[in-house]
């Protein structure tokens, strides 16, 4: 049974939200400022008089959240319906009986009740700032304690117990901390900050921030075959396809050191600014250019003509001796 919601895309999936609005970073309050409450979906541990081992939140530094946890046997419809009728209200009804109750981020959940049943609010108090963003929680059970670590003689003593809850907490904070590791990393699951995060470890800071959120994530699904390409042309020809959704190919001179990259098509309106973010980061000594076809009539040190376009046959008007090639102009 999966107890946990530490994805900040499917929080909504997990349970249901008054005053809360979907961000990159998680959830977050509609207005600045103001109150928000987030209810889970119900867990079931199999067991009745389950002791539950502990409530982890993933939520921003800044603000003290108050976080509540109900454990109970028995499930009530009339309550259910409620809850799916209106958040607030089944929240306002029930939040004194919430066995437990904390302003931290972790807590553990023994000594005071146990039950089949769990179900968790959060709640961000008014005046929480934007970092208040909530990206997710973890349940966990049945009990653990780490007086289970200690000889027989120090088991089930309750002082001992609460003395070591304090370093289990710190403990278990650092372990969740590790496990979600692996989903930052993941290009697909991580929010909108952590993609531009990553992005600047692969050398893409100023880009990252510029560009739509799905060639963000395609950049770093490339991200290392890239890295390992840059400076060549098949790295300015996948990085032009990538950033206008467009075919490209290049047009190489190699022994003067330029280069033209021929985009086929006319990308999505505004995508082809990212263009000069690539044009800016050039090697020195190399010279490329990038051409949108369909969108260019160019005759300059090099011609290029639309893919549409193309060359009759016609009779020639020179003379039989005819005339250098370098000396034709065209107007």
């Amino acid at each position: 049974m999966t107890t946990h919601c530490l994805s900040a895309r499917c929080l909504l999936h997990c349970g249901r939200a008054d005053k809360f609005r979907q961000t990159d970073g998680g959830l977050a309050a509609e207005t600045e400022g103001e109150e928000a409450v987030y209810v889970s979906r119900l867990y079931d541990s199999g067991r009745e008089g389950t002791e539950w081992n502990h409530v982890f939140l993933d939520i921003g530094r800044d603000v003290v959240p108050q976080l509540y946890v109900w454990l109970f046997d028995r499930t009530d419809g009339e309550q259910e319906r409620l809850l799916q009728d209106d958040v607030r209200a089944w929240f306002n009804k029930n939040r004194e009986t919430a066995q437990y109750h904390s302003n931290y981020r972790n807590m553990l959940l023994y000594g005071n009740g146990g039950g089949r049943y769990a179900r968790l609010a959060v709640r961000l108090p008014p005046g929480s700032g934007k970092a208040a963003a909530f990206r997710g929680y973890d349940l966990s059970f049945p009990r653990e304690s780490f007086t289970d670590y200690l000889p027989a003689i120090y088991r089930d003593n309750p002082v001992l117990q609460r003395f070591l809850a304090v370093h289990q907490n710190i403990y278990l904070e650092l372990e969740a901390l590790m496990d979600s590791l692996p989903e930052k990393l993941d290009h697909e699951l991580c929010g909108r900050n952590q993609a531009v995060r990553l992005a600047r470890w692969l050398g893409w800071g100023e880009l990252a921030r510029q560009v739509e959120e799905d060639v963000l994530r395609k950049l770093l699904q490339r991200g290392i075959f890239l890295a390992k390409k840059k400076g060549t042309c098949s790295y300015y020809v996948e990085m032009a396809e990538i950033l206008t959704g467009r075919k490209a190919v290049m047009i190489e001179e190699a022994a003067r050191g330029r280069a033209v990259v021929l985009i086929w098509e006319q990308p999505e309106k505004g995508r082809e600014r990212h263009l000069e973010w690539l044009k800016r980061n050039v090697p020195i000594g190399l010279e490329i250019e990038f051409v949108i076809l369909h969108a260019t009539d160019r005759l300059d040190g090099q011609c290029f003509l639309d893919r549409t376009a193309y060359l009759a046959e016609y009779e020639s008007e020179l003379t039989k001796q005819g005339c250098p090639i370098e000396s034709l102009r065209l107007l």
